[in-house]
């Protein structure tokens, strides 16, 4: 199996609003969301390898999030699954190179945890706001229908 590169967009509307998460992710060129790249991977599953078994017991306290991805045996994209406190994924896809079915890269549209936006949102229009909650009403849809 060839690497895959994941990348997770969170498109929580306080992304458009202020700019003081940085540290963890990236503002990307179009300005609604942070791009992470998960990092500190602890194991890897292959239904046909056991010996991607964890080899010690480790402890697992320190995992916050698990993406799940399912791959066929030719290399295409079956599901993804995120288990997290954090976040709620809203869609995600498969991308490939050129004619080959092979997925090389998963995007994951995610929405972390809603927060109180009254004192970034103070000084906004009318029209401004709408916008916002329309977006996160929208976003609460999905991840009711996902349910």
């Amino acid at each position: 199996m060839h690497p895959l590169t994941i990348t997770v967009y969170d498109r929580n509307v306080r992304h458009m609003l202020s700019d003081d998460n940085q540290s963890s992710s990236h503002h990307t060129p179009d300005g609604n969301s942070h791009a992470m790249f998960p990092t500190n991977i602890k194991y890897v599953f292959e239904d046909d390898d056991t010996s991607l078994a964890p080899t010690e017991s480790e402890n697992d306290d320190g995992i916050e999030n698990m993406i799940i991805v399912n791959l066929e045996e030719s290399g295409t994209l079956s599901g993804v699954e995120l288990i997290s406190d954090q976040f709620e994924m809203l869609s995600y896809k498969g991308v490939t190179s050129g004619n080959d079915p092979m997925v090389d890269d998963v995007e994951l549209e995610v929405v972390s945890q809603f927060t109180d936006l009254s004192n970034l949102v103070h000084d906004l229009p009318l029209d401004e706001l709408i916008r916002l909650y329309v977006i996160q009403n929208e976003q609460m849809q999905t991840i009711s229908n996902s349910m």
